[in-house]
């Protein structure tokens, strides 16, 4: 009881404290919005009140997340106010936010801290819009983009997560041979791609776990002797599944590009993926050339792809990296692991060449959409991404409706496969400052028997303005 009390007075303090700090600052812009709803913990469905101020002070700008959940009996969920300790105060702390930037990505120095929802680096061929928050809120990573740029130096860092192993560490270095004319070489490395698999873990319900094994421990047919199940939950829980194996992967590229005029601007990138898949070594590709043109409602992009080399593929670190850099099946054989990796895949991508385009354009404020297309030769693999934002002015009772659909490397990106990742924000007006949000997020992976199956995340807030 005490406890509760203690995190309930935790949450109002630090609600407070960020209000009245918002209220004192003259020159501060302070917004603030919050949702009632559902989120899933450990397996464990709660009912969820949320509150996120953003105060944006000069060139600072600072996104709270805070988070109250109940159960089913009023209980609050109190693991993530827990102030017992230093180390557990800073991690509590850490998951209050959302993200802290200061500037933009065009001022000599930028940072970001929290949420990174697009990062592209060089153009694309290793590192294209990748997005640590893709499962955000069921699973907040606190990574960190940040840029400094020195006279003709310009240096870009990338880490998806500082509270647990990243799935991405990335560093590029850019030089201005001229006012126009500029080079790069990138960096990118996954630390151990197994850990996607402690992610996954992070969904089993600790109450339903020890209810069936008490049950277990309790019946006459299976002698468990004096059993505590709450201990073989924590020595489950910290058992890596994976058996603290590791599989890493990295990649370079090296590019440059030359600025014709205002609209159009010839670039390269030459990609190489570093390590090993199924013993043999991971291959290489190029981008030359490539054509970028900027027109007034919106910009295109038109490249040349090689791949010089087998096992290789374009935009390794892409949107979906994050769930789709381990994939877990549902059942395994007992000649086979009960997960593979996306580094595995690649064996199956050979030598070709092909093009991709990328169009986005605004049109009449009506909606902004995105599409990009690869086609990698006749019988080469095929990529297709789009999203689409309709301006919500012009729908009545909507505030915002986005639509995403992706996948990569298949022959017909048209049919669901294990590289689809589709969903849709939609937010309805329930009143002048109440919004329901519906959020989905879809992925697919196939199981041993070769049959396609969903993996599906969904969200329902009721979020409002104060």
């Amino acid at each position: 009881m005490n406890k509760t009390i203690f995190s309930v007075y935790n949450s109002l303090l630090i609600l407070f404290f960020s209000t009245s700090l918002a209220q004192e600052l003259s020159s501060a812009e302070y917004v603030s919005t919050g949702s009632f709803g559902a989120a899933t913990i450990n397996g464990k469905i709660y009912n969820q009140i949320s509150f996120r101020p953003e105060i944006r002070i000069n060139k600072l700008g600072i996104g709270l997340d805070l988070n109250i959940y109940l159960d089913e009996n009023g209980k609050i969920f109190s693991d993530n106010w827990n102030f017992t300790d230093t180390d557990v105060s800073f991690q509590s702390l850490m998951d209050k936010i959302y993200y802290v930037r200061w500037g933009s990505k065009n001022d000599d120095f930028y940072f970001r801290i929290g949420s990174l929802e697009s990062v592209t680096l060089g153009h694309g061929a290793l590192i294209d819009r990748y997005s640590n928050s893709i499962e955000y809120p069921q699973i907040k990573k606190l990574g960190i983009n940040s840029i400094y740029t020195t006279g003709r130096i310009k240096f870009e860092y990338v880490q998806s997560n500082f509270k647990k192993t990243p799935a991405l560490i990335a560093m590029q270095t850019s030089f201005a041979l001229s006012s126009t004319s500029n080079v790069f070489i990138s960096f990118a490395h996954d630390m151990n791609q197994l850990t996607r698999l402690d992610e996954i873990f992070t969904n089993m319900n600790q109450d339903d776990f020890i209810e069936a094994c008490d049950i277990i421990a309790e019946s006459n047919e299976v002698d468990m002797g004096n059993t505590n199940c709450e201990a073989i939950f924590d020595t489950y829980k910290n058992d890596s599944p994976y058996n603290n194996k590791k599989d890493q992967i990295s990649g370079v590229s090296i590019g440059a590009n030359h600025t014709l005029s205002k609209e159009f601007t010839l670039y390269t990138e030459w990609a190489k993926l570093l390590g090993e898949s199924n013993g043999k070594a991971l291959g290489h590709g190029l981008i030359l050339p490539g054509v970028s043109y900027r027109f007034k409602n919106g910009n295109i992009n038109v490249e040349l792809r090689h791949v010089l080399s087998d096992n290789f593929l374009f935009s390794y670190w892409d949107k979906s990296y994050d769930i789709q850099r381990t994939i877990q099946r549902e059942q395994a054989l007992p000649d086979l692991d009960d997960y593979y990796t996306k580094e595995q895949t690649l064996d199956t991508f050979k030598k070709m060449s092909g093009i991709f385009s990328y169009l986005s354009y605004d049109i009449l404020n009506i909606m902004n959409f995105l599409v990009g297309y690869q086609s990698m030769g006749e019988d080469g693999y095929k990529s297709f991404s789009s999203s689409l934002n309709l301006n919500p002015n012009l729908i009545p009772k909507f505030k915002k409706v986005e639509l995403f659909y992706q996948t990569n490397n298949e022959e017909n990106p048209f049919e669901l496969s294990h590289g689809s990742v589709h969903g849709y924000n939609v937010g309805v007006e329930a009143s002048e400052s109440m919004t329901i949000m519906f959020k989905s997020i879809t992925s697919y992976r196939y199981d041993v028997y070769g049959a396609l199956e969903p993996i599906r995340s969904m969200q329902l807030d009721t979020q409002f303005d104060f």
